[in-house]
């Protein structure tokens, strides 16, 4: 009996780690995250709005020096995504590749094709009530 009651608890106690590992990650992408850019200058922070529809992409990038639309895909935990940004009076394309861990975003930004940096967002919890 002891037996069946141990193992009775072990089942429930994986199936409660599974089903909130599944909620955290089902959380939809939409909403506000503090991003960071690691470059060849040093780190750069900014926000980042998504808004998914689907495997649609879309929302902004809100950075010191001006706000920039971006648009992209994410499918499961993997997302791209592109925007434009002006460096020395010429735009440049950014492309970020990433992998979405709950409420963590990590992966690699390429600077036009011209070098590549670390990329990473998180979301901050929502404030107390």
């Amino acid at each position: 009996m002891q037996k069946a009651l141990r193992f009775t608890f072990l089942i429930l106690l994986a199936i409660t780690a599974f089903a909130a590992a599944g909620a955290a990650q089902s959380r939809p992408i939409d909403g506000e995250w503090d991003g960071s850019l690691t470059t060849p200058g040093g780190v750069s922070r900014f926000k980042v709005v998504f808004k998914a529809d689907g495997e649609k992409l879309t929302g902004t990038v809100k950075r010191a020096a001006g706000d920039s639309a971006l648009t992209g895909t994410i499918k499961g935990d993997d997302i791209t995504f592109t925007y434009s940004i002006i460096y020395n009076e010429n735009e440049l394309v950014m492309t970020v590749t990433a992998k979405r861990s709950g409420d963590k975003i990590d992966g690699t930004v390429s600077f036009g094709g011209r070098g590549e940096g670390g990329w990473s967002a998180s979301r901050q919890p929502p404030p107390d009530k």
